[in-house]
């Protein structure tokens, strides 16, 4: 077994002993690799470990015995990388729930490019599925990586748009890389394998819970220069994560249309705030963008009135 790939199993086994508490886990952990080399066997330093997180030494033993198999058994072309790899995506590592180590299929080299995030409801209208359609369109001729969660709806036709015209497309998914949700796109997520790049931050020995695709919006929004969420419900997952974009700040974008549905609040509720764009045109979004990241301003603010008019005159 590769260096990295054990110290992941070690890593999560402990995390499954410490039942999920992993900013506990990563504490020990770091602890860990300052006394031994964390790549040995864990059964050779298993006290080690209990001494340092406070549990029983069977407890870990048990959980290191659980994960082993599902590790063994990953697909020989599941990537593993931590921080130390030249292909960690430096823009991940300073916001709230950083990921130890990310399992990769693909083109790895992707996650270190220029991505935007495409993102929406499950269940969009014909409107929102023509406007995914033609944004992923917009971002993949101007260069960008497509990135999307994999759901249904509009994730699905952001990243099937992207293949359809030979773009490049990431999928950031809330599961392990051994497992599709939903099953209905495991071809496409194999598809997305073979000529893009699907990521997760879950190990192949996790059992996936539904607070995971939190996790995945998080992630995907730190890998992502922007965020455009295309059509959701208030409270939806694409709404989270343009919460999570500006906190992370990361540039939003949100069509016009859904500010005019009054049916949602959310969309007013981001209209105004710094680095949110309101567009009318998925064609504008590589012009704004590419404007936003070089002079770094912000919509809404008064000194950036002028740049406003600019940005959405036709």
């Amino acid at each position: 077994m590769e260096q990295i790939v054990s110290k992941a199993l070690h890593y999560e086994s402990l995390i499954l002993a410490m039942k999920g508490s992993e900013a506990k886990v990563a504490d020990a952990f770091e602890q860990a690799s300052s006394r031994f080399d964390v790549s040995e066997p864990l059964p050779l330093h298993v006290s080690e470990y209990a001494s340092l997180l406070g549990v029983d030494e069977s407890l870990l033993s048990d959980a290191y015995y659980h994960c082993r198999p599902s590790f063994e058994e990953m697909d020989d072309a599941t990537i593993v990388i931590d921080s130390e790899s030249p292909f960690w995506p430096k823009q991940v590592q300073n916001f709230d729930y950083t990921p130890k180590f990310l399992y990769v299929k693909g083109n790895i080299s992707l996650l270190k490019e220029p991505s935007v995030s495409v993102i929406g409801t499950r269940t969009p209208s014909l409107e929102g599925k023509q406007l995914a359609l033609e944004t992923a369109q917009a971002l993949g001729k101007s260069g960008y990586v497509v990135t999307s969660g994999l759901a249904l709806g509009i994730d699905g036709v952001a990243h099937k748009g992207a293949l359809a015209n030979g773009f490049r497309t990431m999928a950031v998914i809330g599961t392990p890389l051994s497992t599709c949700y939903p099953v209905e796109h495991t071809d496409l997520q194999n598809e997305i394998a073979k000529s893009g790049a699907v990521v997760s931050r879950f190990a192949p020995c996790t059992s996936t819970q539904k607070w995971h695709f939190l996790l995945r919006n998080r992630l995907m929004s730190a890998l992502s220069l922007a965020s455009v969420v295309v059509e959701d419900r208030d409270g939806g997952g694409a709404v989270r994560q343009a919460s999570f974009a500006l906190q992370q700040k990361k540039f939003l974008f949100i069509y016009q249309s859904s500010v005019d549905n009054h049916s949602v609040l959310w969309p007013r509720q981001f209209a105004n705030q710094s680095r949110v764009f309101t567009i009318k045109k998925s064609q504008d979004i590589p012009r704004i963008l590419s404007k936003a990241v070089e002079t770094k301003l912000s919509v809404g603010k008064p000194k950036e009135k002028v740049v406003q008019l600019d940005l959405f005159s036709s």
